[in-house]
């Protein structure tokens, strides 16, 4: 841990035979070449924590917010995101054009999200062209399913609280170089993490002092161990957060290296699946749609419906299968042409490789929702174990400096 830089050079005032005498803190390595390598991962540590601690807090922080996002703006807009209709859903064409009626000017229906609970209602999502031909800007309309009436439009994504703060945790808001720093961000973690855990270990026989707070006496010695065991016990949630926030940011290089094991598929581009238009046969509508796509997974329940976006595109249907580990999405998936209804590719859950079961799990993991509302907690409480030790690193500093301060007014020793 950082702190464990800081407290070996910290002046004491109970001398070399103390408790709370830096030899008394730190005693000597047994072996000359663990004491130059403890240096090098002490300097390390130090490093990556000064220059990257406060963009670890930041991300941390980001994240706990993140994991209740959609809570947390339903209980902000009530009236825009929640209902107390009761009864059966209105039929989802109805939904589709209730939904075309209030999208944006230039705007394109792209997918559509189902509630995640009774009260929940229909997201839309609507794309529309910017000055850069590859960037979209989008917007959400949102559907009451009981009544098929419109609660809110135009909602930009990253213009309101919850989608800015989910930007500014996946891409600092600036977008693909964002993207990058944030990805570099979960590497020096998972470095910082691993110093620390090198710099903890105990020697033998001390271990039951490594993993309990002894300290009663110095200032420094109590700050010293919130930090080593505050890092210590969240080095496991925190690792997992930082590597599930590698794939997340760097997926286009963790799959290949995961093929290497297992075989995973790819997740098929626009251009790969295509439908056949029929002369004097029109689309299928929404509803024929997700009809098909449950005769497929007939145990499956509706999570995601993506809307053709040109004559040649196609129906994407997501579903949640009994014993997917991703409860809030479907990776039971179906793609139809939009004419024939034919189904094109499935990707079924039950039938996973090892490798394709691996990704599945990974985001899951990183929100927590793997584990159900406990797993959300403890990601939620383990967003703020950076904060922690960011500041008891901070304290430790800024006593050290006062400390050499006041040492250097102190009056000189006639016996030195």
């Amino acid at each position: 841990m950082i702190a464990d830089r800081l407290i070996t050079v910290l002046p004491q005032p109970g001398g070399v035979g103390s408790v709370d005498s830096p030899e008394a803190l730190c005693p000597p390595a047994p072996a000359h070449h663990r004491f130059k390598l403890r240096k090098v991962w002490l300097k390390l540590h130090l490093y990556l924590g000064l220059f990257g601690g406060g963009l670890f807090v930041l991300m941390s922080l980001t994240g706990s917010f993140l994991v209740f996002y959609k809570a947390i703006d339903e209980w902000l807009n009530p009236s825009l995101m929640t209902t107390n209709g009761k009864g059966a859903y209105r039929p989802l064409n109805e939904i589709v054009a209730a939904a075309k009626s209030a999208g944006p000017v230039g705007g394109v229906l792209d997918g559509i999200e189902w509630p995640s609970h009774r009260h929940g209602v229909f997201l839309t999502w609507y794309k529309v062209q910017t000055d850069n031909v590859d960037k979209f800007r989008w917007l959400q309309v949102t559907v009451d399913p009981y009544t098929a009436a419109v609660l809110a439009k135009d909602r930009e994504w990253g213009g309101y609280l919850v989608s800015f703060i989910y930007h500014l945790h996946a891409s600092l808001l600036l977008d693909d170089t964002g993207a990058t720093i944030v990805g570099f961000a979960a590497i020096f973690l998972l470095v910082s993490i691993s110093t620390g855990l090198y710099l903890w270990w105990p020697r033998p026989g001390r271990l039951r002092q490594a993993l309990t707070f002894t300290s009663r006496r110095s200032v420094i010695r109590r700050q010293y161990e919130w930090h080593k065991l505050s890092g210590f016990y969240g080095a496991i949630i925190l690792g997992m957060l930082a590597f599930t926030g590698v794939y997340l940011e760097f997926g286009d290089y963790v799959i290949p290296i995961v093929r290497l094991f297992s075989p995973v598929q790819e997740f098929p581009k626009e251009e790969a699946l295509q439908s056949i238009p029929i002369a004097g046969t029109p689309p299928l509508s929404a509803e024929q749609a997700i009809t098909l796509a449950g005769q497929v997974f007939p145990d499956g329940e509706l999570r995601y419906l993506g809307l053709p976006q040109e004559v040649r595109g196609v129906y994407y249907v997501a579903l949640h299968q009994p014993g997917e580990v991703r409860a809030s999405g479907g990776e039971s998936q179906v793609w139809l042409d939009q004419y024939s209804g034919k189904v094109l590719r499935v990707h079924d859950w039950n039938r996973f490789t090892g490798g394709e079961t691996f990704l599945a799990w990974l985001f899951p993991l990183h929100n927590g929702e793997a584990f159900g509302l406990t797993g959300r907690w403890i990601v939620f409480v383990a967003g703020f174990v950076p904060l922690l030790l960011y500041v008891t690193a901070l304290r430790m500093w800024w006593l050290k400096r006062a400390a050499h301060r006041r040492q250097s007014r102190a009056p000189i020793s006639a016996y030195e």
